[in-house]
C-alpha cells in the first residue's frame, strides 16, 4: 500500500502514477480533488479574468465606435455559477482518478510522524507515504488581518457583494491579476506592494502592466502596517499613509502547509527539504509540490508528482527548474521564460496582430516580445511575449528553449497563421542577424 496525503496536481499526479503501474494506492483529501488550482487559484483567477477580459473589451470596442451599449457585473451570479463549474472540473478529476485505480478518502485528518501515516489517530501501514499537502495562504501579523471584510483566494467566495473600495495588498502575480479583475468589475482598486510591482517582468512589459491597469491605484514601496476598523474593515495604513477602503484581499504569497509532518528535515518556512528524487530526510518518505516550497507553480507540482512517484517505481527522473515558464494574466497574457543567468542578444518589438488583438492596432497596444539568444552557438536562452493566448505558446517554446534548440533549428518552421504571438518571426529575424553577423 502506498498513501497520498493530497490530492491537488501533485498528490494526484503521483497517485494516478503509482496506480497506473500496478500499485495499491490511497490518496487521502480533506476536502475535494483539485488543490489551490482548481478551488482557490488558476481556475478562480481564469473564470473571474473571463468576465474581466469581456467587459473591458466591450468598452474597447465601444470606445472604437463599432458597437453600442455597455455591460456590467453581477458579482454573486458569478461567483455561484464558478462555484459549479469548479464543482464539476473536481467531479472530473475524481472520475479520472478512480478510473485509474486509486481509492480516495475524504474528510480525514492525515498525520506524518518519523515515516508513520496516523489518520484520524490510527496508524496505517504503508510501503510508502507522498507527501502533496500543498500550501496555505499566507496572510501577514498586522493589527486588524482578521476583521470582517478582510479576504484571501480562499475566502473571496464569502464577499457577499462588490466593495465600493478595495484594498489589494502583494505585488506579485496574483496582486495585479485581482487588481485587473477588480477594477474591470468597477471596484475602485488600491493596490499596495512592499517592493515594485511584478518585478519578474522585463521593463517594456511592465509598461504593458501599468496600462492594463491603469484604472488601479498602485502604491509601491508601501508596506501593509494595519487594518483600521471596529467590527468591520474602514481602512488601511499602509507605507505610513491612511488610505479609506471597505475590503481588503490579500495576496500575500504562500506557505506551506507542512504543521502535520514530522520528523524530516524542514526549512524555516515549514518546506519539506527534498532531493532530486523528491526523497525526504526520512526513508519512504517523499514530498512533492507545494509543501516543497516555491516556485509554486501548478506544472512544477505536477512534473514532481510524477518524479515523486517515477522514483518509487524505481524509475528515477529529473524536475529541471532552472527554466520555469509563467504568465501573467491581465488584459494581455504577460508570459516569460527567464534566461536563467545565461547572457546573450536581446532583440525586441512589439508584437503582430492577430485574434484578440486585430482591434487593438489602432492605439498600439498588440503587446510586445522580447528573444535572448546565446550569439555564438543561436541557442534560445529565454524570451518573453504579451498579447492574447501567449501562454499557449510559450508553453511549446519553453520546452524547446529547456532542450537547447537553436534559432537556426527554429528557422524552418511553420507556424499556425493567423496567431496573435510573433515570436515566430522575431527567431526568424535574430537567425537571420546571427547568419550576418
Amino acid at each position: 500500500m502506498i498513501i497520498v496525503i493530497g490530492g491537488g496536481p501533485a498528490g494526484r499526479m503521483a497517485a494516478v502514477r503509482l496506480a497506473s503501474a500496478g500499485k495499491d494506492v490511497t490518496l487521502l483529501e480533506r476536502r475535494a480533488l483539485g488543490g489551490q488550482c482548481v478551488h482557490d487559484g488558476c481556475m478562480l483567477v481564469c473564470g473571474l479574468n473571463d468576465v474581466a477580459r469581456s467587459i473591458r473589451n466591450t468598452e474597447f470596442l465601444r470606445g472604437c465606435g463599432v458597437i453600442e451599449g455597455s455591460v456590467g457585473v453581477r458579482y454573486p451570479e458569478v461567483m455561484r455559477r464558478l462555484e459549479e463549474v469548479q464543482a464539476r472540473l473536481s467531479q472530473i478529476l475524481e472520475r479520472e482518478t478512480v478510473e485509474a485505480g486509486v481509492k480516495v478518502e475524504y474528510g480525514v485528518t492525515a498525520e506524518v510522524r518519523d515515516g508513520r501515516v496516523v489518520v484520524d489517530g490510527v496508524v496505517r501501514e504503508a510501503e510508502a507515504v507522498v507527501v502533496a499537502c500543498g500550501a496555505e495562504m499566507f496572510v501577514p501579523d498586522v493589527p486588524g488581518a482578521g476583521l470582517r471584510g478582510t479576504y484571501t483566494a480562499r475566502t473571496i467566495r464569502s464577499m457577499p457583494a462588490l466593495p465600493k473600495r478595495m484594498a489589494i495588498v502583494g505585488g506579485g502575480i496574483s496582486a495585479a491579476e485581482f487588481a485587473y479583475i477588480f477594477s474591470a468589475f468597477g471596484v475602485e482598486v488600491l493596490l499596495f506592494a512592499r517592493h515594485e510591482l511584478l518585478s519578474v517582468l522585463p521593463e517594456r512589459m511592465q509598461k504593458a502592466v501599468r496600462r492594463d491597469l491603469s484604472s488601479v491605484a498602485v502604491y509601491e514601496h508601501h508596506a501593509l502596517e494595519a487594518v483600521l476598523g471596529e467590527d468591520a474593515v474602514c481602512g488601511v495604513v499602509a507605507g505610513g499613509e491612511r488610505f479609506a477602503c471597505d475590503a481588503v484581499l490579500f495576496a500575500t504569497g504562500m506557505r506551506p502547509s507542512s504543521p502535520h509532518v514530522s520528523g524530516v528535515l524542514k526549512r524555516e518556512d515549514g518546506s519539506i527539504v527534498v532531493n532530486e528524487r523528491m526523497e525526504t530526510s526520512v526513508p519512504g518518505v517523499y514530498a512533492c509540490g507545494d509543501v516543497t516550497g516555491a516556485p509554486y507553480f501548478t506544472p512544477v507540482s505536477r512534473l514532481q508528482g510524477f518524479a515523486a512517484a517515477d522514483a518509487i517505481l524505481g524509475s528515477p527522473r529529473t524536475v529541471d527548474l532552472s527554466r520555469v515558464p509563467f504568465t501573467v494574466v491581465l488584459g494581455l497574457d504577460y508570459t516569460v521564460c527567464p534566461c536563467a543567468g545565461e547572457e546573450g542578444v536581446t532583440f525586441s518589438s512589439p508584437n503582430i496582430a492577430g485574434p484578440g488583438s486585430v482591434w487593438h492596432v489602432s492605439d498600439g497596444s498588440v503587446g510586445t516580445m522580447e528573444l535572448t539568444v546565446a550569439p555564438e552557438s543561436g541557442k534560445v536562452v529565454g524570451f518573453a511575449s504579451s498579447g492574447p493566448g501567449t501562454g499557449v505558446v510559450g508553453t511549446y517554446l519553453g520546452y524547446l528553449v529547456r532542450r537547447g534548440v537553436t534559432v537556426h533549428e527554429f528557422s524552418p518552421m511553420l507556424e499556425v497563421h493567423p496567431i496573435s504571438d510573433g515570436l515566430y518571426s522575431m527567431i526568424r529575424f535574430a537567425e537571420g542577424h546571427l547568419r550576418k553577423e
